[in-house]
């Protein structure tokens, strides 16, 4: 087995949902020991029962592939015992991830001032809706209300249209990936100086901070963008197209792709009307220019466009649902985006690869998603504590 990146970095992921439980796969991709700690009085994370489900073992595969490659403790925190193990846990770890809302942890015993004492090399990565401060902290934030007050909604679906938040959970995984960043980072710093430190994302600011030109428009223009649908405000055509079989995309955002596009069309001299000779020109007539396009598109199939597109070097691809994406095999095999974690039970499970891709430090798929507390003896036995003492506990209701 090659060599992993983050070997020899232990992190708890106490978290649910997707935010953390994303990066936490991130990291236990790469090789981190990530230990995924749950609430064993509320039978662990909510999304164990998320559909769809593995058809022989019932075991949701929401669940397997956010936590492949992680291993699995379950307390009771509500006890004695149970916050003696944790925080025995802490001691022991380099980071901690928490998605609980915010004051949750401090009335445990484990906010990040308590956490420091226990252990000062900790880096405590706080996940919420508005922030572990400010006057909306208190209040419950998913990712739906993230797109919503952070702004991309509003320019987001068609003109005349309701805002529309997009089809994934984008301010969950923006978030996700924040913490990551900032998570990997102290711990580069931490090398020099030996302290950890406190990280707090928010939902809200990361879809705030994705917001980039959109946002650069209002404050500078004092315009606030509206919903263009597939259309990019800065450049034209570079939008969605219809074929006599589907759809497809171009995104010509130069003069020279124009000429190139009108060419492969077989109307060269499009390039040369004062309707489309630039981009400011194309942008203010993009709607004909459409039309005219999709003129052209409407007795191809998507597959002949797109390939009369590419073929001159202008960006150009199909729109693909789920079993297309699952269909490429640039995708599934060569970029090993589809790939296998063995699992006890049900064989190999198929779950998402990780879109890095690394010379040294491959990505590796080792382990299936722990069953609830499925490492509970094998870790605390690691962290010195007795087979006798650990069924003592296990007796007390404090584990599993």
């Amino acid at each position: 087995m090659a060599e992993r990146l983050l070997e020899g970095v232990r992190v708890i992921d106490f978290t649910d949902f997707l935010a953390g439980p994303y990066v936490g796969m991130y990291m236990a991709d790469m090789g981190a020991d990530v230990i995924k700690m749950e609430n064993l009085t509320s039978g662990g994370n909510f999304v164990r029962n998320a559909r769809p489900k593995e058809k022989n073992t019932g075991r949701s595969m929401y669940f397997q592939n956010l936590n492949r490659n992680k291993r699995g403790v379950a307390l009771n925190l509500k006890s004695d015992e149970g916050k003696e193990l944790f925080r025995e846990l802490v001691k022991s770890a380099d980071v901690l991830i928490e998605n609980n809302r915010p004051g949750v942890m401090k009335r445990l015993g484990f906010s990040y001032e308590e956490c420091k004492e226990i252990n000062p090399r900790l880096i405590y990565a706080s996940i919420s809706g508005f922030g572990q401060y400010g006057p909306n902290s208190h209040r419950p934030g998913y990712d739906l209300i993230a797109q919503a007050m952070g702004g991309s909604m509003s320019i987001t679906g068609w003109p005349g249209q309701e805002p529309t938040r997009a089809g994934m959970a984008i301010g969950d995984m923006f978030a996700g990936l924040n913490v990551g960043f900032a998570v990997c980072a102290s711990l580069y710093k931490r090398q020099f100086t030996g302290k950890g430190q406190m990280i707090d994302v928010a939902l809200v600011d990361s879809i705030v901070s994705g917001m980039e030109a959109k946002m650069m428009q209002y404050i500078y223009e004092g315009v606030a963008p509206k919903m263009s649908g597939n259309k990019y405000i800065s450049s034209a055509p570079y939008d969605s197209f219809k074929a006599g079989n589907g759809h497809f995309v171009i995104a010509s955002g130069t003069d020279v792709h124009f000429k190139k596009l009108s060419a492969a069309m077989g109307m060269p001299e499009l390039a040369e009307n004062p309707l489309y000779i630039d981009t400011e020109s194309r942008k203010a007539n993009a709607d004909s220019l459409k039309e005219i396009i999709e003129k052209w598109a409407s007795d191809k199939t998507v597959k002949e466009c797109v390939a009369a597109i590419d073929a001159v070097g202008v960006p150009a691809g199909p729109i693909y649902d789920c079993a297309d994406v699952c269909a490429d095999k640039n995708i599934v095999e060569v970029r090993e985006m589809l790939v296998k974690v063995p699992h006890k039970e049900a064989g190999d499970l198929t779950v998402l690869g990780n879109p890095i891709k690394m010379s040294e430090y491959p990505c590796q798929y080792t382990k299936a998603a722990p069953d609830l507390g499925e490492d509970n003896f094998a870790i605390f036995e690691e962290l010195g504590f007795s087979e006798e003492k650990l069924n003592e506990y296990k007796e007390k209701g404090a584990l599993n």
